[in-house]
């Protein structure tokens, strides 16, 4: 029987071409994967960093909105308003407070802790 070694080594480097190509062709595809994944990581932190704005401006309205009434009570009452005239806007002021001290609460229990730093 009769081998060619030439035909032999021609057909190794054809299959590692092969090997190479699937190598380079998965390297790529792990490439754009990553590439679409950190895309979509910035896309996350750009999407929590609007909600936080907004749930630091939503906190300081309803974190306002107690000394706002407070201070028309107490202008009221300069002006002659008696507690009885007044005693609806005080309950009010009270559970404004109230809910947004809950709100807080819920919002820090429902925070997971921030992962330790690498």
């Amino acid at each position: 029987m009769f081998h060619c070694s030439h035909c032999r080594d021609s057909e190794i480097h054809r299959k590692l071409d092969q090997v190479l190509e699937l190598l380079n062709t998965n390297q790529k595809k792990t490439e754009n994967l990553m590439a679409a994944l950190d895309d979509k990581i910035a896309e996350l932190k750009a999407a929590v960093a609007e909600e936080t704005s907004v749930e630091q401006s939503a906190i300081t309205l309803i974190n306002g909105i107690p000394a706002l009434i407070a201070d028309a009570v107490s202008k009221a009452q300069a002006a002659g308003a008696t507690p009885a005239q007044l005693q609806a806007l005080t309950d009010l002021q009270t559970s404004i407070a109230s809910n947004a001290t809950g709100l807080q609460s819920a919002v820090t229990a429902n925070t997971p802790a921030a992962p330790p730093a690498p």
